[in-house]
């Protein structure tokens, strides 16, 4: 598929997403390629670039469709890795070698021009630093080379952005404002407010029951809608705050629900929220003496 226009604006952005293998003897390899790449600020008859293949040397190892345990003893397989397989029967043109699909990747985000590469999560699918993600340990795996990112492309992590930004006091008042029962799609089993892409299309779309495929293809332009969504209404603080500095989610941030004023302050360096005090159960009896010792 071809895009509509490579101008470049300055806002050429790629999304990736990967599925992977779970516990099997090389895991969290990437079997399944996902990249759509366009422009953010084009709204008009927008047709991107779109990668979405299968990693042929991951899917022709049956090992890799079994969950395996700490001893070694296989006790399941991977159901999304299996209906994979359904899809590569159906689409055998989606097979590629990772050497080739890498080698794509490069050649379209060079000709288009790429200003931006990221995904939802970024430390998991590639990684900077000390964070070894998929797609580079899939590349070191298969290919016994280094895996480096494009030259002159700047990195942001779009979970990032989501946790500092997008989840700020109109997303904790719409999850508390929910019935019990919709309230489980917006919440994990601890009772803690989601972050997930899922979730964020969820509060945009005001659909609680709205479902990722969970594919790598439609969960990349799930997200590179997410980051369009983003770059329009804060253009200026991604730039000056999330490009080229990727930071963990703060889940205490979101349930407690600091501002996004406060939660960019941390992220500077420029603040540091206090810590609330522990109450003790000795302060707590006290405090209920000195009560029932006061006059009515």
């Amino acid at each position: 598929m071809s895009p509509i226009s490579t101008n470049n604006t300055g806002s050429i952005a790629c999304v990736v997403d990967t599925e992977t293998t779970f516990i099997a003897k090389n895991p969290r390899l990437v079997f399944h390629f996902g990249a759509v790449m366009g422009n953010l600020e084009e709204k008009n008859s927008f047709k991107p670039y779109t990668m979405d293949y299968y990693v042929k040397e991951v899917m022709e190892d049956v090992e890799n469709l079994l969950h395996r345990n700490s001893k070694g003893e296989a006790f399941g397989y991977n159901s999304a890795l299996a209906r994979a397989q359904f899809d590569m029967v159906n689409n055998p043109l989606k097979i590629r070698k990772w050497k080739h699909i890498m080698e794509e990747w490069n050649d379209m985000m060079s000709s288009m021009g790429v200003n931006y590469l990221t995904s939802y999560n970024f430390n998991f699918d590639i990684g900077v630093k000390d964070k070894v993600g998929t797609i580079r340990k899939t590349h070191q795996q298969i290919t016994d080379k280094t895996f480096y990112l494009p030259r002159g492309v700047d990195v942001c992590c779009l979970m990032d952005i989501a946790g500092t930004m997008f989840m700020n006091r109109n997303y904790r008042n719409f999850i508390q404002g929910l019935s019990e029962e919709d309230t489980k799609q917006m919440r994990t089993d601890k009772g803690n407010p989601k972050y997930s892409a899922e979730a964020c299309m969820r509060f945009l779309n005001k659909d609680v029951y709205y479902k990722e495929q969970h594919t790598a293809l439609r969960d990349s332009l799930l997200e590179f809608q997410l980051f369009a969504h983003f770059w329009r209404k804060w253009k200026s603080t991604i730039k000056k705050d999330f490009i080229n500095d990727i930071r963990g989610v703060s889940l205490k941030n979101i349930k407690e629900g600091v501002s996004i004023k406060d939660r960019l302050a941390i992220r500077r360096g420029e603040k540091v929220l206090p810590k609330k005090k522990k109450t003790s159960k000795t302060s707590i009896v006290r405090e209920h003496a000195l009560q029932m010792e006061m006059p009515l």
